[in-house]
């Protein structure tokens, strides 16, 4: 389930949505888009390119592709205990901007984006076979949690890939990943399983 809340400028929680058409909608402003893929066996090794997920996905990737001229792919794939994701997750959440529009399509588990907005900030939370692209320039931070669970392709208009520039701006105490889900799911009413 897609899930898109508004925080204001101090990272106060306003509102939620939970329906497609209000996230697209409350996305637009942002320039942000979003939708789904239906899941597909997709075996990425290292070294794959964009020639093996577009074995998978050519035709959603054509679609993505007149809209954003996509040069290359890799694999971002997270477990609990992973060692690299300490660092990793001090890095995604230094709020950043691309120099070029940013493509994620979620394969397995759940990832936070955080996307600065005229009037705060949106909190995205995507799932497995949901796809978000962030325009170029948009600042924004990423989190998957304490033990995360993600696999997603990362999709790059740019050549040499992901390359991240720092704001150097400090974001408000917005909730990390995993607040922002038991706090999420305590507002559409859902129990949180240990």
């Amino acid at each position: 389930m897609v899930a898109l809340a508004r925080f204001d400028t101090q990272g106060q929680w306003e509102e939620t949505w939970v329906c497609d058409g209000l996230v697209r909608q409350h996305l637009a402003p942002t320039g942000v888009q979003f939708g789904r893929w239906p899941l597909r066996p997709l075996q990425l090794q290292a070294g794959d390119g964009l020639a093996a997920v577009q074995a998978a996905y050519g035709e959603e990737l054509a679609a993505l592709g007149s809209h954003f001229p996509l040069h290359g792919a890799d694999r971002l794939a997270l477990a609990p205990g992973d060692a690299h994701w300490p660092a990793l997750r001090r890095q995604f959440l230094a709020e950043h901007r691309q120099g070029g529009a940013e493509v994620r399509f979620f394969l397995s588990g759940t990832g936070l984006f955080y996307l600065r907005s005229a009037d705060g900030f949106l909190g995205l939370l995507c799932e497995a076979g949901e796809w978000v692209a962030l325009p170029e320039g948009l600042a924004h931070a990423f989190d998957a949690g304490d033990a995360p669970h993600v696999e997603a392709l990362r999709l790059f208009v740019q050549p040499q890939g992901w390359v991240a520039e720092p704001t150097g701006a400090v974001l408000p105490a917005l909730p990390l990943y995993d607040d922002f889900v038991a706090q999420l799911l305590e507002q559409v009413g859902e129990e949180l399983e240990e």
